[in-house]
């Protein structure tokens, strides 16, 4: 076959399956938002199935069924030319070679870049039994109670009690010395154009890059830290939207400051979510506050296969350092956090421990809300890096 009748057959392929996944993911959304599953446990049971698997095929990120069943070499090729990223877990866990591609290493970065805007949370309760915690055992030393009470899982990732150990992710150190006379915390934007409510168009101090520079220069002005903000741009290319490598230019560009600054210790990178309809709201010194939410990179799929084009050295560091902010918010600011979020990639998370990737309300939050989030915020992370 010449190479431009399969190029063309391999962009039709792709349009119709893309068209079927949007119009299944839609049918199946709408009808579970108008409660057509809620009355009838069966329907219910079919209807998660039906939402996991059209994600996991539809949206271009990795997630694979648990039972493994042999596919005709036609359609092996098919899903190879379509979908390189599952060509290349299947070689992966086949022990076939691992030599990389550079279209599989593309399409995994594009499924990364997709993955932060279509989280699709799995239920945790089901896959951790609830136990009691033998008396005089502190809870959070129990692989159950910490799952299911401070985490929440992405369909497209795993994790187990080996590496979410509350006991050795709490007895980590994560303070850090003060030194103002250099960097030490770095705050940049892999999104940079997401706004919020009531931003003004062309006012950047109204979007998240606002945002991060108000955290800065409270951690600045109140907490004595030297902070640098990076406020590059990452996700237009020409002029148009477009967040396919925006991780991959924010991480190069954030690999360059550390190299210019070692003495940077805290990376954080700051979002605003996209849930529909959804506005994530608290109180912080009686003002109305947005909720947070961690993100953590897993590098993992969800039949715990690691990616090994995403490699992370620093996934225990982070997962500590996430999860003892949050304990210290529960005690300092009731409220103001959401479930720390796993997910399979790695969101330029291997860059440094105590990295961070901070989802700050929704596009229903106001600039005002923001803002309070972070005096919140900064509070939070003081009281941890202070002991």
């Amino acid at each position: 076959m010449k190479l431009l009748d399969r190029i063309i057959r391999a962009v039709l392929t792709g349009a119709l399956l893309a068209l079927c996944g949007y119009i299944i993911v839609r049918s199946v959304t709408i009808a579970g938002e108008n409660g057509l599953f809620q009355n009838t446990p069966l329907l219910s049971a079919v209807y998660e199935k039906m939402e996991e698997w059209t994600a996991g095929t539809y949206i271009p990120v990795i997630s694979y069924a648990g039972k493994e069943t042999e596919k005709p070499d036609i359609l092996l090729e098919m899903e190879d030319g379509v979908f390189p990223v599952y060509g290349y877990i299947r070689r992966q866990q086949e022990g076939g070679a691992q030599v990389e591609s550079a279209g599989e290493y593309e399409m995994i970065l594009r499924a990364q870049a997709q993955a932060e805007e279509n989280k699709r949370p799995r239920e945790t309760e089901s896959e951790a039994s609830q136990t009691e915690t033998p008396a005089g055992e502190n809870p959070l030393w129990d692989y159950p109670y910490l799952l299911n009470h401070y985490f929440s899982m992405d369909v497209t990732t795993t994790i187990d009690a080996q590496r979410l150990d509350g006991k050795t992710l709490l007895g980590m150190d994560m303070t850090m010395e003060k030194d103002a006379s250099q960097p030490q915390i770095l705050i940049y934007h892999s999104h940079s154009q997401e706004a919020f409510a009531d931003s003004v168009e062309g006012d950047v101090s109204t979007t998240i890059v606002g945002v991060g520079e108000y955290l800065a220069q409270i951690l600045r002005e109140d907490y004595g830290y030297n902070v640098i903000h990076e406020d590059g741009i990452f996700d237009l290319v020409d002029g148009v939207l477009d967040r396919n490598l925006a991780y991959d230019f924010s991480g190069a560009a954030v690999a360059e400051l550390l190299e210019q600054y070692p003495s940077i210790e805290i990376v954080i990178d700051l979002h605003r979510d996209g849930v529909d309809g959804t506005r994530f709201v608290t109180e912080y010194n009686g003002k109305p506050a947005a909720q947070l939410m961690f993100i953590a990179g897993m590098s993992r799929t969800a039949d715990g296969q690691d990616i090994a084009y995403l490699p992370n050295p620093y996934i225990q560091d982070n997962l500590a350092f996430a999860l003892q902010l949050q304990l210290a918010a529960e005690r300092e600011t009731p409220g103001l956090m959401r479930n720390i979020y796993l997910m399979a990639y790695r969101f330029n998370l291997h860059l440094r421990p105590r990295s961070l990737l901070v989802e700050a309300g929704t596009q229903l939050s106001t600039v005002a809300e923001e803002k309070n989030a972070m005096e919140a915020f900064a509070k939070v992370l003081d009281a941890v890096l202070q002991g």
